[in-house]
């Protein structure tokens, strides 16, 4: 007689042999993996000369109470102490030590060895809000190419300086940002750690000679291939200090020439991959008559001691009022009139606090102050 133990022993060998099989199955296979109801995660922190900051950045993902998560750190050759730090939390990461190639192959270098269904950019010198994973996870969905939230910028002490920004209205709707990319050239975005973006985003973009960041052509990219998840929430703090902010202390012509051919590049970029990925897709086309790119090339003219003429004026404003509508549209129309009617050195520093966002943060959370507004 067959014993008890034998039956369930063969039932549980059966079984477990049957869901390997159904496993195997292309149809059965995504309902496989919904079982796992919280999709792995990775933070990808690439770091170069952060000593200060890379501990408290690495502790604040640790902390998170998400617990399909992994850390990745980079460190792209620091000459500083950083190295050291990270080693400190052996065992709970995944370190790498590399040469000095830059933020862009760091990042890549990153990416390649991270395993996430989702990846997560995040700056060494900024952090993640205790619990922010844990609100993020029920959009970890397949039908979600990005998640993005907004960030408290903070001192090189951590101290508060200005409102969270960019201004977010919860949605997931991905229609009115391929407007804005389609009329504009851009949507409102978080900087790189406001953003979370599902692994296959950033699969196969090829070259990116034009850029420097990691996350230039895959945010344009994501309304086109997914539901891009907006939250009006604050999740993270982005640290505005001397290290990262010298690269706004000097205006030239020639860096108002790199933003612009930096913009045009990402567009042309993904003029290519939408025809790539999504073949309903209309093209991007790509023109020469963006505001942003009026705006710079006016700016340039203003640092170069020159004077924006009004027929440039005039289409400069004439982009912002199609592109904008009320309090920002008049904004930047005054903005523009400010360029051409002020004398040099005024204009100048106008435009110093256009281009740099943390004077144009402090500047504007200062103003509320005086105002009460």
């Amino acid at each position: 007689m067959i014993s008890v133990i034998n039956i369930c022993a063969f039932l549980w060998t059966y079984c477990d042999a049957l869901a390997m099989l159904l496993c195997n199955i292309d149809l059965t296979e995504k309902v496989c993996k919904m079982i796992n109801q919280h999709p792995l995660l990775s933070v990808i922190i690439t770091c170069y000369n952060y000593e200060a900051y890379i501990g408290e950045c690495i502790r604040s993902v640790i902390s998170q109470d998400y617990q399909n998560l992994e850390i990745v750190v980079v460190d792209d050759g620091s000459t500083d102490g950083s190295w050291e730090e990270i080693q400190q939390f052996e065992g709970q990461i995944v370190a790498l030590r590399t040469e000095n190639r830059g933020q862009l192959k760091t990042s890549f270098t990153g990416f390649s060895l991270s395993r996430g269904d989702f990846v997560y950019f995040l700056d060494a010198d900024d952090l993640l809000l205790e619990g922010a994973l844990t609100q993020i996870a029920g959009y970890l969905r397949p039908d979600v190419s990005k998640i993005q939230f907004m960030l408290a910028p903070i001192d090189k002490d951590g101290r508060s300086i200005g409102n969270p920004f960019p201004s977010l209205q919860r949605s997931e709707d991905s229609v009115p940002l391929i407007q804005s990319i389609r009329s504009r050239g851009y949507y409102e975005t978080p900087p790189t750690s406001g953003n979370i973006y599902r692994r296959d985003v950033y699969m196969g973009l090829g070259e990116m000679t034009y850029e420097r960041g990691i996350d230039g052509v895959p945010y344009l990219l994501a309304p086109f291939v997914g539901r891009v998840v907006s939250l009006d929430e604050v999740l993270g703090k982005y640290r505005i200090h001397n290290s990262n902010q010298s690269a706004f202390s000097v205006l030239t012509s020639t860096r108002m020439k790199g933003y612009i051919d930096r913009f045009v590049g990402r567009l042309h970029h993904l003029s290519q991959l939408v025809q790539e990925r999504c073949e309903t897709a209309e093209k991007i086309e790509v023109r020469d008559d963006y505001a942003y790119v009026m705006e710079l090339k006016a700016m340039s003219m203003v640092v170069d001691g020159k004077r924006p003429d009004m027929l440039q004026t005039r289409a400069y404003i004439g982009a912002v009022m199609r592109e904008n509508s009320g309090k920002k549209r008049l904004a930047l129309s005054l903005f523009a009139i400010a360029l051409f009617i002020l004398p040099n050195n005024l204009a100048r520093k106008a435009a110093a606090i256009r281009i740099d966002p943390s004077r144009s943060r402090q500047l504007r959370s200062r103003l509320k102050r005086a105002f009460s507004i």
